[in-house]
């Protein structure tokens, strides 16, 4: 069937509307407060940055409340305002590296940072690598195995830094806040905030999770108070966190907010549910709890991702948010379908119906089955499905969410219906019918009192 997400319509696969009264529900569960789904992007490809016309650019930013850049392309930052003078921009640095291709040669490498070979002005961390090898070459940390400073795996020129460093934590602070004042970044992208030891090779200053998770922890609470002073925002990216129980919730205290880069999905399909589907909604149930402005992707980097999964991502959202977190799916490009709605206050608490999850807010519904098989969910109350009908129900597919629009006068109350050779349709305090036969008919029109 096809659901109105208050003006926007998306195609749900495997979910069938039922007209059929409503039971009660069970005990409810979480607090709730307001109904609104609101995206971000990040944009770091530069070759795409250098694509986007100024048209889509104004796109971006009517349909995002964030807009994360690299330092170098601070000029969109009035670009962005002048479209839309709500928009926050934020600027993207690396926590835990430095890059060696952010260099003033011909194709950007520093090589082994010769005489002569600087780094640039703009850097997508907080030093720039000659700097460190010059200056401090004990902060590029060295491999467990082999006793040389490291570059990530899977991304080449990109060096692991000695991100607890007491030292190494004020200098990438004071650079990175020279930025921002430089250019009036909103905020700072902390990206790769560590939780694991192998996450991009080991290193023998940090050969655990534990120790890992302590440097990095030690990061935050530097970055983020000093950050918090001098009134710029900050969200360090967060990976693997759902591992670590408690570590989300702790973590949330140094700084604005979290990311959570792979919400219910790593892939074009849905990848949590049951158990796993509860750590991520706790991920954002602290975010609301606390009042921080944590940010949930879903889905892998590309646009094949499932409208399943996105409905999936957006109903799961809607259940625990409070309005001041963001969510975004699948790729990061100007033509993504839009997410962006609001469903307006809460009428209460989240309610568990059997295998699935609800939210009723003044203006619709958002249901979610996270569960392995499929569910009938009661909406408590009519909403707009299909072609305009009310329906008090819906038949929810495994791993699958709707958003409904509350129903009002204006819409149908039911669907058509035979009666001998004529046929019928209701609507909000009146009826037609018509005869519809070959040749022409009747059409007569009522009231239902």
């Amino acid at each position: 069937m096809a659901v109105l997400l208050i003006g926007v319509a998306l195609a749900v696969a495997g979910i069938a509307a039922v007209l059929v009264g409503s039971p009660p529900p069970t005990t409810p569960r979480r607090p709730a407060a307001f109904g609104t789904a609101r995206s971000f992007l990040q944009q770091l490809d530069e070759a795409k940055v250098q694509a986007t016309t100024p048209a889509q650019w104004a796109t971006v930013a009517h349909d995002n409340a964030v807009v994360v850049l690299n330092s170098w392309d601070f000029r969109l930052i009035p670009i962005l305002k002048r479209a839309n003078p709500w928009i926050q921009v934020w600027v993207y640095k690396d926590l835990s590296g430095v890059r060696s291709d952010d260099c003033r040669t011909g194709n950007g490498n520093c090589g082994t940072c010769p005489r002569g070979v600087t780094d640039r002005n703009f850097l997508s961390s907080g030093m720039g690598y000659c700097w460190v090898k010059r200056h401090h070459p004990n902060w590029l940390l060295k491999a467990a195995g082999s006793g040389q400073p490291f570059q990530f795996r899977s991304y080449p020129q990109t060096w692991e830094t000695d991100y607890g460093n007491r030292a190494y934590q004020r200098q990438w602070t004071a650079n990175v806040l020279a930025d921002v004042r430089a250019h009036g970044w909103d905020g700072v992208k902390l990206d790769n905030a560590l939780t694991t030891a192998n996450a991009y090779g080991v290193a023998a200053k940090y050969p655990t999770d534990t120790a890992v998770q302590s440097a990095t922890y030690s990061a935050l609470l530097s970055i983020g108070h000093a950050l918090h002073q001098a009134g710029v925002a900050s969200i360090a990216n967060v990976g693997y966190a759902t591992r670590f129980p408690g570590l989300w919730q702790r973590w949330l205290g140094p700084v604005d907010g979290l990311q959570q880069e792979f919400y219910l999905s790593s892939s074009t399909q849905p990848d949590a549910f049951g158990a796993a589907w509860e750590q991520y909604q706790n991920e954002i149930s602290s975010c609301a709890a606390e009042h921080k402005l944590c940010w949930f992707h879903a889905g892998g980097y590309t646009p094949t991702v499932t409208q399943q999964t996105r409905l999936y991502a957006l109903a799961s959202f809607l259940l625990a948010t409070d309005g001041r977190q963001l969510l975004s799916v699948g790729d990061f490009t100007p033509s993504r379908p839009k997410l962006n709605l609001t469903l307006g206050r809460s009428l209460g608490t989240v309610n568990e119906l059997g295998g699935a999850w609800r939210r009723s807010f003044t203006g619709g519904v958002a249901v979610v089955n996270p569960t392995r098989s499929s569910t009938l969910a009661y909406l408590g109350g009519n909403y707009v499905g299909d072609a305009g009908r009310r329906i008090s129900a819906v038949s929810l597919q495994a791993t699958s969410g709707v958003v409904l629009r509350a129903a009002t006068r204006r819409d149908t109350l039911s669907t058509m219906d035979q009666a001998g050779r004529a046929w019928r349709r209701s609507f909000a305090g009146a009826w037609l019918r018509c005869a519809c036969q070959p040749g022409g008919g009747a059409a007569e029109t009522g009231k239902d009192w």
